[in-house]
């Protein structure tokens, strides 16, 4: 029986990682306000964000960092439960949880500890274009919603081919003085 130790030990990777360039970007972007990477697309740029994804709720009078921290939580739960029941030899899947887990856990330290979460990749084009500010937790639940995702769709179609193997399709001949047999 293969173990699930790799994805584990994957899970904590991306959280720490996640949770270091946070801590980077807080001392070293924050007083320069922003680092360009590659002129015209990449800049790391420091950034909050008291809401969700896109800063929807950003803007909210009311102090919704501990109802978004316990959606967080219930989620993480959620993801973590699915882990635990998830079979060791699907290695897409239990890679997507894996990142959703480190996501979601990596998000949620900083709404409890900080009130918002801290930001810090952007992605734009010459200055037309942007794509809101986002982090490497971001990244982790955008990457194992995918692969969930995939891989759901992937077992649905295996299902379907399970269930139709050993089953014959054949049309049926049509009675004699039915409409559309040749008598009628």
């Amino acid at each position: 029986m293969r173990t699930k130790s790799a994805y584990i030990l994957g899970a904590a990777i991306a959280l720490v990682a996640d949770q270091l360039t946070k801590a980077w970007a807080t001392t070293s972007l924050k007083p320069v306000v922003y680092m360009e990477v590659i002129p015209g697309f990449f800049r790391l740029s420091y950034a909050t964000n008291r809401g969700v994804a896109f800063s929807l709720l950003a803007d909210s009078r009311l102090d919704i960092r501990w109802a978004l921290s316990a959606v967080s939580l219930v989620a993480a739960l959620f993801v973590i439960s699915y882990f635990r029941r998830a079979p060791a030899d699907r290695p897409w899947l239990n890679v997507s949880l894996a990142l959703l887990m480190a996501g979601i856990v990596g998000n949620m330290i900083d709404r409890v500890r900080l009130g918002e979460v801290v930001d810090f990749i952007e992605l734009h084009w010459q200055g037309l274009y942007s794509w809101p500010t986002f982090n490497v937790a971001d990244s982790a639940i955008c990457v194992g919603s995918v692969l969930l995702a995939l891989e759901m769709l992937r077992e649905e179609k295996a299902a379907r081919i399970r269930s139709s193997d050993g089953v014959e399709i054949s049309t049926p001949a049509p009675e004699e003085g039915s409409v559309g047999s040749p008598e009628s």
